[in-house]
């Protein structure tokens, strides 16, 4: 009976001898295998995305030659080929602004640009030239975005774009007419280098577009 005893306890102190080792060999991973598992299941978590926003401008003249409907139908409703097809003419469509700024995926950026125009008012005296007065016009557009790189290539971008400017700003020192101003906001999925609209306004004569771009770059 005592020999049955002894060897039991030689088998339970071999077993509890084997317990650390069992347990480093199963136990948590190193950071650099958690980053390579993690970039083996997203390859795109590195990368930076470049966001562009340009503001197009159109005649719907030509929009609606190209069979456009006027309230955006389906099948029929404007698509960045037909801005692409119009951009093409002459007088018929141009871009009219353009921002750009360079986002890492899964983070935010800004780009903001303001401009100063100055303009010389001389008065019109009869008793002789009057002291030359200037006249700051300010004009500014910002472009800020979140950018998001899908395991499949798919960016998801937040975006808000805003522009203060003029409908004629001229060269000689007449002052500026018809003051803009444009705000669009929202959230959009899209594929690198395939442009797309994110919003639009339009009159009586022209339709603006603001189209979306993005492309995907290693960091």
């Amino acid at each position: 009976m005592a020999k049955i005893s002894k060897t039991i306890v030689v088998l339970v102190a071999a077993t509890l001898c084997m317990v650390p080792l069992t347990g480093q060999a199963t136990g948590p991973t190193t950071e650099a295998q958690r980053k390579q598992a993690g970039k083996a299941q997203n390859p795109h978590q590195d990368a930076c995305v470049l966001v562009e926003a340009f503001v197009v401008e159109v005649e719907l003249s030509e929009l609606y030659e190209q069979g456009v409907n006027p309230i955006g139908q389906k099948p029929n409703s404007v698509s960045v080929e037909n801005i692409l097809k119009c951009l093409e003419g002459s007088d018929i469509a141009q871009v009219t602004t353009g921002v750009k700024v360079a986002v890492p995926s899964g983070h935010n950026g800004k780009a903001k640009i303001r401009e100063t125009i100055r303009k010389i008012a001389v008065p019109n005296d009869r008793r002789g030239p009057g002291p030359v007065r200037y006249t700051n016009y300010e004009i500014s557009k910002t472009l800020g975005a979140t950018a998001s790189v899908r395991p499949g290539g798919e960016i998801r971008i937040s975006f808000d774009f805003s522009e203060n400017t003029y409908r004629d700003i001229p060269s000689t020192d007449a002052i500026p007419q018809n003051p803009i101003n444009r705000e669009w906001s929202g959230t959009i999925n899209l594929y690198a280098g395939r442009p797309v609209i994110a919003g639009a306004t339009q009159n009586e004569e022209t339709a603006v577009f603001l189209v979306l771009c993005a492309d995907i770059t290693d960091m």
